[in-house]
């Protein structure tokens, strides 16, 4: 008994405590000398104690080796009057012609906070994968549908009257910044999508989608490590491609397009480029634009763009990656 790893308590069929190991001191802080003779039912939280002693009558009656409570949530009491998470098993005995029954007292303090772990994990998981459903939506149907409404309204821009041209354009302006917060919503719900997938993946993605609203598909190049991009750049880099492709598909009407992102020594670098319409030199800077260079400044990188009407556009995205 001294040696076994359980707590081992006998006890009379009166419940009168006859013996004890070294265990069960260590793990309720009794002395031996200060359980002996005492009633088990000491040993059970107050509130539980009463319907103890019915139970143990129970199994006096009819005892046979099992789990005690199998299925609930089981306490002892220590010394200090704290109670210690436990599993007991019972066995009923003969010694010297005597009745008596065995409990071995298991703690499973560490079993019972893995289970809660567990649990919160498994919930988490469940959250996060609502959140990756409505984020799915949210991409796949809303703002595909806001940018669809965007291009038709664009493209009745040359037949419509001057009066209501500007109108259109702030209703697009409206649209865009929409669309924008409608991102950062589905980047918090889905709780860093990039993260896992490497920058090519996630920006062979963006192309891929900007594809749908171009009609055509983007030339996309790669140049150095790229799969080593932290999932939180990745992120910075994935809205300033999109912005970019966003402004191109609204503003450009752009035969040929270019996404080139290069990483070599400690600088990344982002370029997108297009044969479009250009920014007139009397046009200013957009919310998306000042994004770019606020996401550059933030980052202690830089971003340059250089236009003109009917010359197209470029965009230079670069920030330090340290090495």
């Amino acid at each position: 008994m001294e040696a076994m790893p359980d707590g081992i308590v006998i006890v009379d069929d009166e419940g009168t405590i006859l013996l004890v190991n070294r265990e069960i001191e260590r793990m309720l802080g009794h002395s031996r000398a200060d359980l002996l003779g005492r009633n088990v039912d000491t040993l059970v939280p107050g509130e539980l104690a009463a319907p103890h002693a019915a139970h143990r009558r129970g199994f006096v009656e009819a005892s046979r080796r099992r789990a005690m409570g199998r299925g609930l949530d089981l306490h002892a009491r220590r010394a200090d009057g704290s109670t210690l998470p436990v599993e007991i098993s019972l066995a009923p005995a003969e010694v010297g012609g005597e009745q008596v029954v065995i409990a071995a007292v298991r703690d499973v303090s560490a079993t019972r906070e893995a289970d809660r772990e567990l649990a919160e994990a498994r919930q988490r998981v469940l959250l996060a994968e609502d959140h990756e459903r409505i984020a799915r939506d949210l991409h796949d149907t809303v703002i595909q549908r806001l940018f669809a409404a965007g291009l038709s309204l664009q493209s009745v821009l040359p037949v419509v009257p001057e009066s209501a041209k500007a109108k259109i354009e702030r209703i697009l302006d409206d649209q865009d910044d929409a669309i924008r917060e409608l991102r950062s919503a589905i980047f918090g719900l889905s709780n860093k999508r990039a993260a896992g997938r490497t920058l090519r993946v996630v920006v062979n993605e963006l192309v891929d989608e900007s594809a749908r609203v171009l009609g055509f598909r983007p030339t996309l190049h790669f140049n150095g490590v790229l799969d080593s991009i932290d999932p939180e750049l990745t992120e910075e880099v994935a809205a300033v491609v999109r912005e970019a492709l966003s402004n191109v598909a609204r503003h450009s009407r752009a035969r040929k397009v270019e996404v080139s992102l290069s990483h070599v020594g400690e600088r990344l670098m982002v370029v997108i480029s297009d044969d479009g319409h250009g920014i007139p030199s009397s046009h200013r800077l957009g919310s998306g634009l000042l994004n770019m260079h606020d996401r550059a400044a933030r980052l202690n990188g830089t971003c340059t763009v250089t236009s003109g009407e009917g010359a197209g556009t470029t965009v230079r995205w670069q920030v330090p990656v340290g090495s």
